[in-house]
């Protein structure tokens, strides 16, 4: 099998070199989406994360779950990538596990309207099958693209940099096209940890939201430009960050010596490709359905990362955060 392309089959889907049962039942909670069209040696599956969508987040953990049941021997060869958290840093559900060790779907469904887990962190809650949960991040990088998230969404016309030329012409550049660099920047190490689990295991599932997998194609130039932007930033030091409006704030502008005159901007396609590691891009069902709720309730997780409330322990991995205990209060509270 080595060397074709990755076709999408039926009620199978292919793991590996091998496929596995993919039901009309898992097909409705997790959506084929499209899947790579390059030669391969091996293939992955990677599911889009719904990140501010409690619904989307439901059907994912209902997914998998139905996706094991038909492939119970695939569990032990499972791993889960998290987007969001430092390479290769594990993840307990531990905390779940002992505040409630046998939830029922309703109480999931009422925890992860907080958005404060994801739908595979509830699959691995209820299900205890040990499957290993690890992060996949550049921490530096994801740190700056997380500052930029929030500012752009707090105002969608945030400045990124005053520019002036020497003829006194100016313009700004947009905070959303220097985010849009900063997304594409972490594609790197997300693929490299995907990549160097395939070695480790049959079904390492990558969880990821659907712009890292094929980006966009920003205008012509635009890359470059931004790259340059950052670098010449860290040479003008603090003198030059009224240039840079949401930097004056403080710390936050060290965080521009996370990106390097080489940095690489493609997109995990691009570095899977390089591999000859082939996917098949699933769509959990409603994960373009956002309430106000969840609006509100993702706001909330940005203002809790932003205070440094809401980060992983090194030690033991669990949440070091108000935020899950008081998700379980109002999720008893809705069960009641």
């Amino acid at each position: 099998m080595s060397d074709e392309q990755l076709k999408y089959s039926g009620n199978t889907i292919e793991i590996g070199r091998d496929r596995f049962s993919f039901t009309q039942e898992t097909q409705q909670l997790l959506k084929p989406a499209y899947s790579s069209d390059y030669p391969k040696n091996t293939s992955v599956l990677i599911i889009n994360e719904p990140h501010a969508s409690s619904e989307g987040q439901f059907n994912l953990f209902k997914g998998l779950e139905s996706f094991f049941r038909s492939n119970p021997g695939l569990t032990k060869k499972t791993m889960f990538l998290s987007e969001g958290t430092e390479a290769e840093k594990p993840i307990s559900v531990q905390e779940l596990i002992s505040e409630e060790p046998n939830p029922s779907d309703e109480i999931i469904r009422q925890v992860l309207q907080s958005l404060t887990i994801t739908g595979y962190m509830a699959y691995e809650w209820k299900m205890h099958q040990g499957i290993p949960i690890i992060g996949t991040e550049d921490q530096g990088l994801y740190e700056l693209s997380r500052r930029f998230a929030s500012l752009c969404r707090e105002n969608p016309n945030a400045i990124f940099q005053h520019i002036k030329h020497t003829d006194g012409t100016k313009f700004d550049v947009p905070l959303e096209n220097a985010w849009s660099f900063i997304i594409a920047a972490r594609n790197k190490r997300i693929a490299q940890t995907l990549i160097d689990n395939v070695r480790k295991y049959k079904n390492p599932v990558l969880f990821v939201a659907s712009d890292h997998v094929r980006r966009p194609s920003p205008p012509e130039g635009m890359d470059r430009f931004i790259n340059k932007r950052f670098i010449d930033a860290q040479y003008m030091g603090m003198l030059g960050a009224l240039q840079f409006p949401w930097s004056n704030a403080g710390k936050d502008w060290w965080l521009y010596q996370n990106v390097k005159e080489n940095t690489e901007t493609h997109d995990i396609d691009h570095y899977l490709q390089e591999a000859k590691i082939g996917y098949t891009f699933l769509l959990p069902k409603g994960g373009n359905m956002v309430s106000a709720e969840d609006e509100e309730n993702y706001k909330r997780i940005f203002q809790a990362q932003r205070d440094n409330k809401y980060e992983y322990d090194n030690r033991s991995g669990s949440k070091r955060s108000s935020l899950i205990s008081s998700c379980f209060e109002t999720a008893r509270r809705g069960t009641s």
